[in-house]
């Protein structure tokens, strides 16, 4: 399940600035009939996110790249995107950095806003 291998290893493609720090920006994932899983975000855009992940984590067992999740996303100050999306995942990858070691990146890309927000006319 895990797209770990040095083949899979993503190239950057990003094009989209992402914040250096981020602090206390977190997703909550929640699957069917397992507990709910929180992961700090490490990078954010609007249009997804990379999750910082133990290696040793249950949830890396019951995730796959292309599988669609519901992803409620805590912004501390309320910046985009915040609140529950459909979100895939696009990537699980190995992090080689000393500041994350023992971790993984698990790639997010946002589908679709799931939250029905009605404007008053």
């Amino acid at each position: 399940m895990l797209n770990d291998s040095p083949k899979s290893i993503a190239k950057e493609k990003r094009t989209e600035h992402r914040p250096a720090k981020l602090r206390n920006y977190r997703v909550e994932i929640k699957l069917v009939a397992i507990p709910i899983y929180q992961f700090r975000v490490i990078n954010v855009t609007a249009r997804g996110a990379g999750l910082l992940i133990k290696d040793d984590s249950a949830f890396l067992s019951m995730i796959e790249v292309g599988q669609v999740v519901e992803a409620d996303f805590i912004s501390p100050r309320g910046e985009t995107p915040s609140g529950l999306y459909s979100a895939e995942i696009k990537h699980i990858t190995e992090l080689n950095k000393q500041e994350y070691g023992g971790h993984k990146l698990v790639g997010l890309s946002i589908l679709k806003n799931l939250v029905n927000k009605l404007q008053p006319k």
